[in-house]
């Protein structure tokens, strides 16, 4: 098997990362998909769970929470729980939580196995070569080589595959906002997710069995929630207007 210069470029450019330059990453994963395209299928598939922690932003928690789909494009997740847990540290600044997800990627899903390409011993041998000849991505590509378990997935995120969550607030607050949920009715619609105890400033593990059904009794109840409000407002509309 032939891996060529142009493959190992645009895989350490990719892991080399774009610093929040959405133009950059653009092209970055333009780059990658122009060449993986031919590996064969072995690197090109997972059988592994993969996990990725992602940082949640007011704006974002419509989508995630009540249509229970975000689409990101292009992004690397991990088979390796315990690095998408240390990724990034608990908190970012402007963030409303951190949530870690967790996914069985179809084959369609896997853009490319990066882990399944450094356990091929042909490929180790081209990236050597590569470095040894001062590839121009080299030092990122061993920088990472398969310490991360890195797969490189084009599949939307869930609210249904989280299996962690993290920050000093509640990720409904904003949605429970928009939705016009008042602060004391708040409790019962994220309960399930902290029942562990502690508050919800707290890094909490739970099972992802537990984690899915909590999310889903969630949006079940937000759906009945937002239900209820439009019955109210349409009501109101209707009413004869007095004197």
């Amino acid at each position: 098997m032939n891996f060529s210069d142009d493959l190992l470029t645009a895989i350490g450019a990719w892991q080399n990362g774009w610093r929040e330059n959405q133009s950059l990453r653009i092209q970055l994963a333009n780059n990658l998909l122009a060449v993986t395209g031919a590996l064969p299928e072995r690197f090109r598939t997972v059988e592994d769970p993969c996990y990725r922690k992602r940082f949640l932003h007011k704006g974002e928690l419509s989508d995630l929470i009540l249509n229970d789909e975000r689409n990101e494009g292009m992004v690397s997740w991990t088979t390796k729980r315990e690095f998408a847990e240390r990724f990034k540290g608990l908190t970012k600044p402007g963030a409303v939580s951190g949530a870690i997800f967790r996914h069985n990627p179809l084959t369609i899903e896997v853009v490319v196995n990066i882990a399944a390409l450094w356990a091929c011993p042909e490929f180790v041998a081209a990236a050597e070569s590569y470095r040894q000849r001062d590839g121009a991505s080299a030092k990122a590509l061993f920088n990472f080589a398969d310490s991360q378990g890195e797969v490189v997935l084009e599949t939307p995120l869930r609210a249904s595959e989280i299996v962690a969550l993290t920050g000093a607030s509640s990720p409904f607050d904003d949605l429970c906002d928009q939705a016009g949920i008042e602060e004391a009715d708040r409790d019962h619609l994220f309960r399930d997710l902290v029942a562990q105890g502690g508050c919800p400033g707290e890094y909490r593990y739970i099972s992802e069995e537990a984690a899915q059904r909590a999310i889903a009794a969630t949006i079940r109840k937000m759906y009945v929630r937002i239900s209820e409000l439009k019955k109210v407002s349409s009501t109101t509309a209707e009413a004869p207007a007095s004197g």
